[in-house]
């Protein structure tokens, strides 16, 4: 979250844009006329008609940076005195009107000082970017020194993948930069035939839990515990449901305000969360040896599908830094290794079973071992003419595992498919993902009847979502003929 105390013309228009890119804006100021016009420009920003020198202690305390932006420098001085005095270890920007104004400021604590005769917004909004993610890797620190010789245990997402992977990978090289032994954790399994690949070439050992009481035993032993490309504990993660993480670092979206963490940093605009830690270990002065460059990039361009869905500035940024450290051959093997003979017989049951209505594609797979078969399906599928979304499904254990994947801008598969399937689901507008537990129907012994009910309540549903309930394609009679 920005604090803005006073609002001058660039003070307006910083905050207008830092709203814009979905930022969280709080601004005081006195002027209720400048207030009123902030309102109209957006309604977003939380305008607070109120004394810029003595804000809310709790706004300050949630602040990532604080801009002090007001046009009378004795209020801007004060503010600063008042705010430095508090919390000495907040980011603060000001802005000054002369030589002697900016070394007065800098003395009484200011963190970056800009003069009103080269001020322009685009500089404002780079202080304050730069300054927040300089604060965001203090607090991260402090986190994860607060773990002591107890150490930190990093859990990813379930079934994890290379963006989940690497970014893990990330976490524990900063946890080893602060002197903080960290173990990787995660639930389900390495299934993907790239993922396994990627774990077994880099050598890297990831410890899989599979009942709540391994992970209670390692949760008592640590102390801090990190999750990692996850947001919500039990949420396509094997931590329990209401535990609260002390890091959370994701670039899923969700409802942030549900989001409970010591230290949160969760940007769903940006492709991957392997972008984030990159830019954590260059604000940690680390520089990344050739096996975890590599994984972070190949987890970038996984996550972004080639650079092309979800991709940013900052995803770029990150893989223009990565590029010159990578290991060539290393990433040539993780991206080309053998594709196991049940990924390849789930891609086959794929096409035999898909049902298409309109531009949208629900194919239901049956019984799988390997559940990172199923978003290979669903690439695959995209690929059919005429078909913009698909979702792919099938049964393994006491759930129904789903994969989802979009390229009709019109669509946003992370919020759809939490519509039709509840919490349990989410991820990106092109990309998503989840889980519905069997309940009572897992309990059925006639498979053949589970899987006719299970099929048809995973397309009802979907289907209803997206309005394609009356639009279904003919099955060629051949096919008809192969499911019989």
């Amino acid at each position: 979250m920005y604090i803005i105390l006073g609002c001058n013309t660039y003070g307006r228009d910083v905050a207008q844009s830092l709203s814009k890119e979905g930022h969280e804006v709080v601004v005081y100021e006195n002027d209720e006329k400048i207030l009123n016009l902030l309102k109209q420009i957006n309604h977003n920003v939380k305008a607070i008609l109120g004394n810029p020198v003595s804000p809310s202690a709790a706004h300050l305390e949630k602040a990532d940076v604080v801009a002090i932006l007001g046009k009378d420098p004795k209020s801007n001085l004060a503010a600063l005195k008042e705010v430095r005095k508090h919390y000495p270890d907040k980011y603060i920007i000001t802005i000054a009107h002369s030589t002697e104004e900016t070394s007065l400021f800098k003395d009484k604590g200011a963190n970056v000082v800009i003069e009103s005769n080269t001020l322009l917004v685009s500089s404002v909004l780079e202080e304050l970017e730069i300054s927040a993610h300089k604060q965001a890797a203090a607090n991260l620190a402090k986190e994860i020194k607060e773990a002591d010789t107890r150490g930190l245990a990093i859990f990813l997402q379930d079934n994890p993948d290379p963006d989940a992977i690497a970014s893990g990978l990330a976490l524990k090289r900063i946890a080893e930069k602060c002197e903080v032994v960290s173990k990787i954790y995660y639930g389900g399994n390495i299934g993907h035939h790239q993922n396994r690949a990627l774990v077994n070439l880099l050598g890297t050992e990831l410890i899989q839990l599979t009942t709540p009481t391994e992970v209670k035993e390692v949760l008592s032993a640590v102390g801090k515990v990190a999750l990692v490309e996850a947001s919500t504990p039990s949420k396509n993660n094997i931590l329990p449901e209401g535990f609260v993480p002390d890091i959370i670092v994701d670039h899923h979206q969700t409802d942030i305000s549900a989001v409970k963490g010591r230290f949160v940093d969760i940007e769903y605009k940006i492709g991957a969360t392997s972008t984030i830690l990159t830019r954590y270990l260059r604000l940690f002065g680390i520089k990344p040896d050739a096996a975890l460059a590599t994984v972070l990039l190949y987890g970038i361009k996984v996550d972004t599908m080639g650079f092309t869905r979800n991709t940013t500035a900052q995803d770029m940024e990150a893989v223009a830094y990565l590029s010159p450290l990578i290991d060539h051959e290393l990433l040539k093997g993780i991206e080309s290794p053998p594709m196991s003979s049940e990924t390849l017989d789930i891609i086959g049951r794929a096409i035999r079973s898909r049902e298409i209505r309109g531009s949208y594609l629900v194919s239901f797979v049956e019984f799988i071992n390997d559940r990172d078969a199923l978003p290979q399906a669903a690439d695959m599928m995209l690929q059919l003419e005429g078909v913009d979304t698909v979702l792919v499904s099938g049964i393994s254990g006491d759930k129904v595992h789903l994969s989802a994947r979009s390229r009709d801008p019109r669509v946003n598969l992370g919020l759809l498919l939490q519509k039709a399937f509840g919490q349990g689901s989410g991820g990106h507008p092109t990309m998503a993902a989840g889980t519905i537990e069997l309940g009572i129907f897992g309990e059925v012994t006639d498979r053949k009847a589970l899987l006719k009910v299970t099929s048809d309540a995973v397309k009802k549903r979907f289907f209803s979502v997206v309005g394609a309930e009356f639009e279904k394609e003919e099955i060629p009679e051949e096919l008809e003929a192969e499911k019989e």
